[in-house]
């Protein structure tokens, strides 16, 4: 309902209750006095008539008593006059054609009761006559009879409804004139709301970039009405303006911002391409196994690992933490992977040697006063030793074994803090089956729901559960226990991790051939001719490459196809290993969740038009390969597949 109406329909209940309140008031006022007038003329005639027949009554001249009594009946409101004497007989009366015989009620009490004074008003009812106001006077104190006058409140009513009606009328006709007025008051008061509400209602579909669209109506209101309703269209014409302000300011802050966010994407890019992704990094090196994975905690970070060949028997490996995060961290880390890269080309490198180098080179010019914990070590893949140097950093784990111990700190300084510092060498020996654990503290110091931190020890007792598995394993379960830890908590650092397993000069050397494709069809004919040539260079029989072949565009496909929901680049990562006369091949991918273990075979024996669709090349790969598992790690799918020569 509109303001208007509602307003019109509040000032006709008030109205309509102020009629009815007065006029109740006034029909009691006009009662009461009536009522009274009445009275006092009842007994002003009762008592005339006592004192003027006192005489005649007494000398019982009825005919003179009666002549009195009926000049009284043309007095308005009188209903009655009757006389009656001592013994309470009517002598005389007004009644036509004969008194009533209720009027004789009215009669002997008086004389029942002995009244002498009489004339206190009685409010009577007659049946068939009426009600009326009812006064008796003595004549001679009662002895020569009594004096009776009836007024009729009929009368009375008759009288009130006759000046109620009148007021009403009158009401009527000054509320007709008031709501003739309301209307145009009202309307006048509303009109101007009501344009202000529809403008306010126009400005969500208002183009404000097309300038301030102010109606020619708001603009009226503001000049010509100086009342509130003058400043409130002020108002919403300044809201307008301001809005068209603010929304000009927001399109340029989310035009900054959108650039903002694509170079971090794209600085993000550069800083993840300047770490190794690619695992096994060295695949003709059978003497380790190595696996590193960093998760940044914002768009850059300012962790890094590296690892690289310093000759063709000493392998170079690192992992550093920058102060800070942010951009300043990640373009600090970037100067110091790169100065850690440069510096192991130089001539006989050693572990401090290196660290020694990148020290006094970020430490000059360092106004922000930024500093890098690292932890540099160099192992000889002919005998397992290594030596270390550690810049302030979270000291690795050894995995000897199946036991986890903590490798032996150096106690040396952060890189950045001084420019001249002089770093001291640490050696250990891994044996072959040991692993060494480099992490940095985004993993220990990782939160929960509760604040609590996942501590050094809890990581030190995983690697002991992982003592057996491989690197790639190892991180995947340390990171799926880290984010099984933390829950819904948001991850405030940057998580890295770098495991070394050392297998021995003498480590069988296994034919491998690790690729990783994106999704998309080109890049799948890429991997066929790259699987193709792996085979034949390893003598891979006819027979199972054909049915590895079969198996691995079924599964690859459906990755492509199925795996993810977007239109973004994904990576898919495949290792085969020809080992001991099978194929073992490992996919792995980070699209949605999904076990193809547990889709149901399908029917073959029904014909197609009454097979469901889909759950063939599922079938198809089941029956290619001699075994198939699958495992959901770290936000992706493993899938697992063996196959052996058939006969």
């Amino acid at each position: 309902m509109r303001l208007f109406t509602k307003t019109l329909i509040l000032i006709v209940i008030l109205f309509a209750l102020i009629a009815t309140t007065v006029s109740v008031l006034s029909a009691r006022n006009i009662y009461r006095s009536l009522t009274d007038e009445f009275e006092s003329k009842a007994q002003a005639i009762a008592q005339g008539i006592a004192d003027s027949s006192t005489e005649i009554l007494l000398n019982r001249n009825l005919a003179t008593v009666q002549a009195i009594i009926d000049q009284f009946v043309e007095i308005s409101g009188v209903a009655y006059v009757f006389v009656s004497d001592a013994q309470g007989e009517i002598v005389a009366h007004t009644f036509v054609p004969e008194i009533p015989a209720q009027v004789n009620a009215q009669v002997t009490p008086y004389e029942r009761q002995g009244v002498v004074s009489g004339l206190d008003p009685q409010h009577v009812e007659i049946e068939g006559l009426g009600d009326f106001i009812h006064v008796a006077a003595p004549i001679l104190a009662g002895v020569a009879g009594f004096v009776h006058v009836g007024m009729d409140q009929s009368f009375i009513r008759d009288h009130i409804w006759s000046v109620v009606y009148k007021q009403q009328m009158l009401m009527l006709l000054i509320f007709f004139l008031v709501v003739g007025i309301a209307y145009f008051a009202v309307n006048h008061i509303v009109q101007p709301i009501t344009r202000l509400a529809e403008y306010t209602h126009n400005l969500a579909e208002q183009d404000f970039s097309a300038g301030p669209d102010i109606p020619n109506a708001i603009r009226k209101i503001q000049k010509g009405d100086t009342s509130e309703i003058g400043e409130l269209a002020t108002s919403f014409i300044a809201m307008e303006r301001m809005l068209q302000q603010y929304l000009k300011d927001l399109e340029e802050t989310t035009a900054a911002r959108q650039r903002i966010e694509s170079e971090l994407n794209i600085a993000h890019e550069i800083q993840m391409s300047m770490i190794p992704k690619i695992f096994p990094p060295f695949p003709d090196r059978r003497e380790f196994d190595l696996h590193a994975k960093l998760i940044s905690a914002r768009e850059v970070g300012g962790d890094f690992y590296d690892f690289y060949f310093l000759d063709d028997n000493h392998l170079c490996f690192a992992i550093g933490d920058v102060s800070g995060k942010g951009i300043p961290a990640s373009l600090f880390m970037a100067l110091t992977k790169t100065l850690f890269r440069a510096t192991g080309g130089r001539r006989n490198p050693t572990a401090s040697g290196i660290l020694a180098h990148v020290n006094h080179e970020i430490s000059r010019d360092n106004a922000p006063c930024m500093f890098v914990t690292a932890f540099c070590g160099v192992i000889d893949i002919r005998t397992g030793d290594i030596e270390y140097t550690n810049a302030g950093h979270n000291p690795p784990f050894i995995v000897q074994d199946g036991q986890v111990r903590v490798l032996e700190k150096t106690g040396d300084l952060a890189l950045g803090v001084l420019e001249d510092v002089e770093y001291r060498t640490a050696r250990c020996r891994l044996k072959p089956g040991d692993q060494i654990v480099l992490y940095t503290d985004g993993v220990t110091e990782a939160m929960n729901s509760d604040s609590g931190f996942y501590t050094e020890q809890r990581l030190q007792e995983k690697l002991g559960e992982l003592a057996s598995q491989q690197p790639r394993a190892v991180i995947r379960s340390v990171i799926g226990d880290v984010r099984a830890f933390s829950g819904e908590t948001p991850q405030s650092d940057d998580i890295t991790l770098l495991v070394l397993r050392y297998k021995g000069p003498d480590a069988e050397n296994v034919p491998t051939l690790a690729t990783r494709l994106r999704n998309s069809n080109t890049e799948l004919r890429r991997f066929n001719r790259d699987m193709e040539e792996f085979c034949e260079t390893h003598g891979v029989p006819e027979e199972l490459r054909f049915r590895v072949r079969l198996a691995l565009d079924e599964v690859l496909v459906n990755i492509v196809r199925y795996a993810y929901g977007d239109e973004e680049n994904h990576e898919i990562h495949v290792l085969a290993t020809w080992i001991d006369e099978r194929m073992v091949i490992e996919v792995l991918d980070d699209g949605q969740p999904f076990d193809p273990l547990k889709s149901a075979a399908p029917d073959v024996r029904e014909s197609l038009e009454e097979r469901e669709i889909g759950g063939l090349g599922i079938h198809l790969v089941r029956n290619m390969m001699d075994e198939l598992s699958y495992r959901r790690e770290i936000d992706s799918n493993i899938l697992t597949l063996v196959a052996r020569p058939r006969k």
